[in-house]
C-alpha cells in the first residue's frame, strides 16, 4: 500500500470516529470558558485553578508531493486566577519528506467583564517557538487584543472582534498586522456552529468554520475545515478534543 493510500485510510479512520461521536454522544450542557473559539482566542478566561486540555488533529489529504500534510498537537491552558491563563502548546508536522515542531507559550489577561450586558474583552501574548534551527525559521510574538458580545435574543450567540500584531519572526514572514473575527452560534443545547478568522496573509491567515459538540459538562469536540487566506490549495481538515479541570 503506498503511503498516500495509507494516509488517506488513516485520516478516513479519524473521520469515522469523529461522525461516530456524533451520533453516540450523550447530551450535555454548555463547555464554558474554553481558551480558542475555532483557531482564534477567546475574550474569556478559565476560571482560578482550572486546566483546559486539548488534543488537536489536522490534515490536508491528498499526496504529500501535492502539499498533504498530518499535525498532531495539544493545547495546554491553566486559569492563574479569575482573570489571567497561561498556556502551552505543541504540534509537530509531517509532510512526507521532513517533520517541523513548534512549541508555544501564552498568556491572557481579561482586563474587562460585564456578564449582565454579555460583554467581554481581553489581551494576551503568544510567543511561537520554532525547535528545528534547520528549516531557517525564528521565534515571532503575536501581540492581540479581543472582545466578545453576546446576543441573547439570537438564541446566545456571541461575537467577536479585535486585532492583532506579529513581531519578530522571518523576514518573509507576510502580513504583521490584521483583525480577528469570530462567531459562535448555539443549535441546540450541546451544539454550536463556530467560526472565525485571521486576516492577513501569513502562516495564521485562515478562515475556520465548523461545529463544537458538548461531549459531557466538561468535555468538547470541534471539527471543521479551515481555508488560507493566500496560496492555492492552502487548507486542512481540523478536529479538536478538549476536556476541562
Amino acid at each position: 500500500m503506498s503511503a498516500y493510500y495509507w494516509r488517506l485510510l488513516m485520516f478516513r479512520t479519524h473521520y469515522s470516529w469523529l461522525a461516530t461521536i456524533l451520533f453516540l454522544i450523550v447530551p450535555g450542557v454548555a463547555v464554558s470558558a474554553q481558551t480558542t473559539l475555532f483557531n482564534t482566542p477567546t475574550a474569556e478566561t478559565l476560571p482560578r485553578g482550572s486546566v483546559n486540555v486539548e488534543f488537536d488533529f489536522l490534515a490536508r489529504p491528498v499526496p504529500y508531493r501535492d502539499g498533504g500534510f498530518d499535525t498532531y498537537g495539544y493545547r495546554l491552558a491553566y486559569g492563574l486566577n479569575r482573570k489571567t491563563e497561561i498556556g502551552t502548546n505543541f504540534y509537530l508536522t509531517w509532510d512526507g519528506s521532513e517533520s517541523n515542531a513548534q512549541a508555544e507559550l501564552s498568556l491572557k489577561r481579561n482586563f474587562y467583564l460585564n456578564e449582565k450586558r454579555g460583554v467581554s474583552a481581553s489581551g494576551g501574548v503568544v510567543v511561537f517557538i520554532p525547535l528545528r534551527a534547520g528549516n531557517r525559521d525564528r521565534t515571532s510574538v503575536m501581540v492581540y487584543g479581543v472582545s466578545r458580545k453576546s446576543i441573547n435574543r439570537l438564541k446566545g450567540m456571541a461575537v467577536s472582534g479585535g486585532a492583532y500584531r506579529i513581531l519578530g519572526g522571518p523576514r518573509d514572514y507576510g502580513t504583521r498586522t490584521g483583525a480577528i473575527v469570530g462567531i459562535n452560534q448555539p443549535i441546540t443545547k450541546r451544539i454550536a456552529f463556530v467560526a472565525d478568522w485571521f486576516s492577513g496573509s501569513n502562516r495564521i491567515g485562515y478562515s475556520s468554520a465548523g461545529v463544537t459538540i458538548n461531549v459531557t459538562k466538561r468535555q468538547y469536540l470541534t471539527t471543521g475545515y479551515s481555508f488560507g487566506n493566500s496560496g492555492r490549495g492552502n487548507n486542512s481538515f481540523a478536529a479538536y478534543y478538549g476536556v476541562i479541570f
